[in-house]
């Protein structure tokens, strides 16, 4: 799987490594994201950006010709990609704090609202 990637890698770093280094990532982002020590977007995001080419490279189920792995692996890319949606909520969850786009809808009623309101 990450013998295609061999051509971006710098001289020195083995697959072995690669392999190692996405796995660490994985693990790390998804604890902190799991116990809320960084922003669920900066660890989703990590997560997500690792397991797209994991995805594509380990579950490339239109490469395969024998129709009971064909179907395994597209059982297996449809979970990976069931995942990154469920990433990508996390990304933009607000805690239960309005979104971005919810308070600019309605930013101009509240500055409308602050107007009516006498001066202290």
């Amino acid at each position: 799987m990450v013998s295609g990637l061999a051509q971006w890698l710098p001289s020195g770093v083995s697959t072995k490594q690669v392999v190692l280094a996405d796995g660490a990532l994985k693990v790390a982002a998804g604890g902190l994201l799991a116990f809320g020590q960084v922003p669920a977007l900066v660890s989703a995001l990590a997560l997500a950006g690792s397991l797209v080419p994991t995805t594509i490279a380990g579950h490339a189920f239109w490469k395969e010709s024998d129709p009971a792995k064909r179907k395994q692996q597209r059982v297996h890319f449809i979970k990976n990609v069931s995942m990154l949606g469920g990433l990508l909520i996390a990304a933009v969850d607000t805690e239960g704090k309005p979104s971005l786009a919810w308070r600019a809808r309605r930013a101009p009623e509240a500055v409308k609202h602050a107007r009516r309101r006498p001066a202290p």
